[in-house]
C-alpha cells in the first residue's frame, strides 16, 4: 500500500498548509482566549470551497477525497483546533444530505450548504445521552403532514448558524430493537418550537459555539426526514453512517493539534 500523498493532494496539503499559517495561526490564540468567533476565517473558507468538501460535484461542492478530507483537518488543527470544528460538523450533515437525502433535499439544500451561504451542523447529544444515542428522549409523533418534535439536545456545534440543522429523534420510543424507532429530521432555521439556548462554557476548543437547543411542539413537515423512516435502510444508516467519517476527521485533528 503507497503512503504517500499524491502530486494533487500534496499541492492541496501545501495550500491548506498556507492558508492556516497566513490567516489562522496569527490570530488563533488571542480568538481562542477570547472566545472569539472566527467570522473572517469563515469567508476565507467559504472562499476556498471548505463548506462544499463533501457535496458532490453537481451541487456545486468539490467533493475531495479521504485523505484530502483528512490533511484539511490536519493542517487547520494544527493552528487552530476550533476552526476544524466549523467544518467538521458541518461536512457531516452534507455527506449525510448526499447520501440519504431524497432528491428534492439535496436540490433544496446542497448548493447553499456547498457555498457555505447555509451552514449546518448534526444536533445528537443530549443531557443524558452521548456515546449511547440509542437512549435519547427527544420524541417525535406524527400529526397529519408533520412531526411534532419535544426535546432538548446539548454541545451542538454549529447551532447558532446551522440552517438546516440535522435532528435526531425518536419516532418510536417503544421500537425493539432500540435503533429502529430512531429518525433524523432537518430542522430549518425560524421554524416555531425550535429555539438555540445558550453558548456552554469549555476548557478549550473555543471559537465555535457549543450550544443548547430545545424544541418545544416543534412542528417539521415530514418531508424533511432525512432518508426516509427508520423501518427503511435509509433511515437507520442516515444517522449511523457520519460515525467512521467523524472518527477519521477528529483523528486528523489530534493528530495535528498535539504534534509538530
Amino acid at each position: 500500500m503507497d503512503f504517500e500523498l499524491s502530486e494533487q493532494q500534496a499541492a492541496f496539503r501545501d495550500l491548506m498548509r498556507d492558508f492556516a499559517r497566513k490567516s489562522i495561526r496569527p490570530v488563533a490564540r488571542e480568538w481562542e482566549l477570547a472566545g472569539r468567533y472566527p467570522e473572517g476565517i469563515v469567508e476565507e473558507m467559504k472562499a476556498m470551497g471548505l463548506f462544499g468538501m463533501l457535496v458532490p460535484e453537481e451541487y456545486g461542492g468539490i467533493a475531495i477525497d479521504a485523505v484530502s478530507y483528512s490533511v484539511v483537518f490536519e493542517e487547520i488543527s494544527k493552528a487552530w483546533m476550533g476552526v476544524a470544528g466549523i467544518l467538521g460538523s458541518h461536512s457531516l450533515a452534507t455527506l449525510m444530505l448526499a447520501k440519504f437525502g431524497t432528491p428534492e433535499q439535496r436540490t433544496r439544500w446542497l448548493p447553499d450548504l456547498a457555498t457555505g451561504k447555509r451552514r449546518s451542523g448534526i444536533a445528537l447529544t443530549e443531557p443524558q445521552a452521548g456515546s449511547d444515542l440509542q437512549g435519547i428522549a427527544t420524541v417525535a409523533r406524527r400529526e397529519g403532514d408533520c412531526y411534532v418534535v419535544n426535546g432538548s439536545k446539548t454541545w451542538i456545534t454549529n447551532a447558532r448558524h446551522a440552517d438546516p440543522l440535522p435532528v435526531l429523534v425518536k419516532t418510536d420510543p417503544e421500537a425493539q430493537p432500540r435503533h429502529r424507532g430512531i429518525t433524523m429530521l432537518m430542522i430549518e432555521q425560524g421554524t416555531p418550537g425550535f429555539t438555540v439556548g445558550k453558548d456552554l462554557d469549555k476548557l478549550g476548543y473555543k471559537g465555535p459555539e457549543s450550544s443548547e437547543v430545545f424544541l418545544s411542539d416543534c412542528r417539521v413537515p415530514v418531508e424533511n426526514v432525512l432518508g426516509g423512516e427508520s423501518t427503511s435502510p435509509g433511515g437507520r444508516w442516515a444517522w449511523r453512517r457520519p460515525a467512521s467519517t467523524a472518527r477519521l476527521l477528529m483523528r486528523a485533528s489530534a493528530t495535528r493539534s498535539a504534534g509538530p
